[in-house]
């Protein structure tokens, strides 16, 4: 497990869904009008409407095939593998990223040890100073 100062900070539920609305501005607004068809068809339905409900099913089914499209279309526009300029299988990008990580351990177990031989460093030089007397003890 990393320690929790090699985790970089992730981005929100809404910073990700506006990120990437604009990237593929058309399947948000597909969405929204799949939920209008839907809506509208449920309404005909209630007020006994046969024709325009099975006109907004059919609309319905339309544009989700649209938003389906525009999600298929933008995945391989943009290429969703591309992650950090690396493109390639799944399988290589998480042999990379486990790779990465491993690196940021082995740095962060470094800059530890580090911290630690300074520690232990300081506390000798303290305990020789108290042997020679030249501290006084309290």
């Amino acid at each position: 497990m990393l320690p929790s100062s090699v985790d970089k900070p992730r981005e929100s539920l809404a910073q990700n869904l506006i990120k990437k609305s604009k990237q593929q501005p058309l399947v948000p607004l597909f969405a929204v009008l799949t939920c209008g068809a839907l809506y509208l068809s449920g309404k005909a339905i209630r007020q006994n409407n046969a024709r325009l409900a099975n006109r907004m099913f059919y609309w319905r089914v339309g544009f989700q095939a649209l938003t389906l499209g525009a999600l298929i279309g933008g995945a391989y526009y943009y290429n969703d593998t591309d992650v950090g300029g690396f493109k390639g299988t799944p399988q290589e990008m998480l042999l990379k990223k486990s790779k990465e990580r491993e690196q940021l351990w082995i740095e962060e177990l470094e800059r530890i040890d580090r911290e630690s031989k300074k520690i232990v460093e300081s506390k000798k030089t303290e305990s020789a100073e108290l042997d020679n007397g030249s501290i006084e003890k309290q």
